[in-house]
């Protein structure tokens, strides 16, 4: 695995603990050469301090290096996805309040802010009473995603993904954000969700999103992991 890739999933873990979007529970992975995962352990993101805190394993969830008893048990959202969709390189997984809240309603989330144009005009929202610890299980998920960039969780929180770390870190700080202000506007009234043309031109990768996105990941990279170096890469 590069280390340009590790150090961006250092940086990750930082920013998805810095930002409220994951505890003890949550993880972020990469896609590596020859189909192998990088992915942080079980004990959560905030506690990832060196690249030996990540795990190599294949797509079958065989653990190629690292400590096997580090491995998340919802491992399978990452396995599955990456699976699925080849052009897909980082998967993460979170528990943002807002998206948890909204998570429990049974429907879509809709674009009613800029940020949530981003995720195209709706995020889907799958229906589970578990997590997602089996292929069959995380196969199901899938195919909820679709080629979508993010999906929600019954009570369980929310999945982003990504070509890159950076990608589906700011795609899951975007979500939260989106799906924040919707449970907020809802306690006042019915908020207005813009239409999917809207959200065609700001999700398109042709459009301004790539650029955005990058702008973002400057900016939460900078706020909560300016130290990120080289040697906590190789340590």
């Amino acid at each position: 695995m590069c280390d340009d890739v590790v150090q961006d999933l250092l940086a990750g873990c930082a920013i998805l603990d810095g930002e409220g979007l994951t505890t003890a529970f949550g993880h972020l992975s990469a896609r590596g050469p020859d189909d192998v995962a990088l992915i942080s352990g079980s004990a959560g993101p905030g506690l990832v301090q060196d690249a030996s805190a990540f795990l190599t394993t294949d797509l079958d969830g065989n653990v190629l290096g690292g400590d096997p008893t580090q491995v998340p048990g919802e491992i399978a959202i990452h396995l599955r996805i990456l699976a699925a969709r080849r052009g897909v390189g980082s998967v993460c997984r979170f528990h943002g309040p807002a998206c948890m809240a909204w998570s429990t309603l049974g429907r879509p989330l809709p674009a009613t802010i800029g940020m949530g144009l981003f995720l195209g005009s709706e995020v889907p929202w799958f229906d589970t009473t578990t997590t997602v610890r089996t292929t069959e299980h995380g196969d199901l998920l899938a195919a909820t995603l679709g080629d979508r960039n993010a999906v929600l969780l019954r009570g369980f929180g929310a999945v982003t993904v990504g070509a890159t770390v950076a990608e589906s870190v700011v795609r899951a700080w975007l979500l939260e954000r989106a799906a924040d202000a919707v449970v907020t506007a809802s306690a006042i009234g019915l908020p207005l969700a813009f239409p999917a043309v809207a959200a065609r031109a700001l999700a398109d990768p042709d459009g301004p999103a790539p650029a955005q996105l990058r702008r973002a990941w400057n900016y939460l990279r900078h706020r909560w992991a300016p130290t990120t170096t080289r040697e906590a890469v190789r340590a």
